[in-house]
């Protein structure tokens, strides 16, 4: 997985800042540290969320 890939998020769904981050969305990888990812969240009104620390097992390429 690189950056500029869209993947499907597989951690448990979970609160951020308010905002639900649902199990099975589709995201989008902008950053990479230390084999941890840092992607786009986008809710349910387009609006973009970043998440990070987001590790490799919680990820899977579509």
């Amino acid at each position: 997985m690189k950056v500029g890939d869209q993947v499907k998020l597989l951690k448990k769904t979970f609160m951020q800042n308010g905002v639900f981050i649902l199990t099975n969305s589709i995201v989008e990888i902008v950053d990479t540290e230390n084999d941890v990812f840092h992607v786009i969240y986008n809710d349910k009104e387009g609006h973009p969320h970043t998440l990070k620390n987001i590790k490799p097992e919680e990820l899977q390429k579509i």
